[in-house]
Formats: structure tokens, C-alpha cells, sequence
């Protein structure tokens, strides 16, 4: 059987405040109702100016509605729009794999089969 899950990341790119990945998680949470998991995906420490990545995810059973993708972004815009300078962030959507088609049956192909008879 397919594996009829969608996902949907927030990848969040560049220095952030010890709070601001949970902060916006628990927006990400509150706003479309999913459980979101946080992923930090790059460096820990950001004193250095090194890039930080952090990743947000949720796992929905069937597809993404755009309801789902639409608070989804209103949440990450109104997380920036609270910060000073606020860093780069993707919402990536990657919808359920589409259902596999079995093999087709086996041929009989065997010596028993009838040849330009």
C-alpha cells in the first residue's frame, strides 16, 4: 500500500535567538493544528555569523490543503514581521507519493503454449 502522507518544512535560514525556532513552533502548532517537530539542520552556535539552518516539519495523513499551506505561511509571516532582522524562510509542501501500479501478471510463455498454430 502507498504511503498516503504529505509533509510540510519551514526551513528557516540564517542566525536565531535561543527562543525564536520554539517560539515560532509553537506558532506553527497553534495556527494549523498539526504537531510540528524542530530539526536543527546546521550550525548550533550563530555568535560566529556562520550559517544556522533550522527545520520545521509536520507530517499530515492524505494531501496538503491549501487551508493547511495558507496558515502555514501566515504563521511564518507573522513571526518575521516581529523580528528586527528577520532571517530567510522556505516553506517547502512535498505531497503523498502517488499510489504504485502492481506488476502486470506473468505471461505464459512456457512450452506448453501453442506457436503460429
Amino acid at each position: 500500500m502507498a504511503d498516503m502522507t504529505a509533509t510540510i518544512s519551514v526551513k528557516v535560514e540564517g542566525p536565531v535567538g535561543l527562543d525564536d525556532p520554539q517560539e515560532l513552533l509553537e506558532e506553527l502548532g497553534q495556527v494549523t493544528g498539526l504537531a510540528w517537530r524542530l530539526e536543527p539542520v546546521g550550525r548550533d552556535g550563530t555568535l560566529d555569523g556562520g550559517l544556522a539552518v533550522t527545520m520545521l516539519q509536520a507530517v499530515l495523513g492524505g494531501a496538503v490543503g491549501a487551508a493547511v499551506q495558507a496558515a502555514t505561511q501566515l504563521a511564518v509571516d507573522n513571526w518575521r514581521r516581529r523580528r528586527l532582522d528577520p532571517p530567510p524562510v522556505i516553506v517547502v509542501v512535498r505531497p503523498p507519493e502517488p499510489p504504485q501500479d502492481p506488476p502486470p501478471p506473468a505471461r505464459p510463455d512456457g512450452p506448453d503454449t501453442p506457436e503460429g498454430s
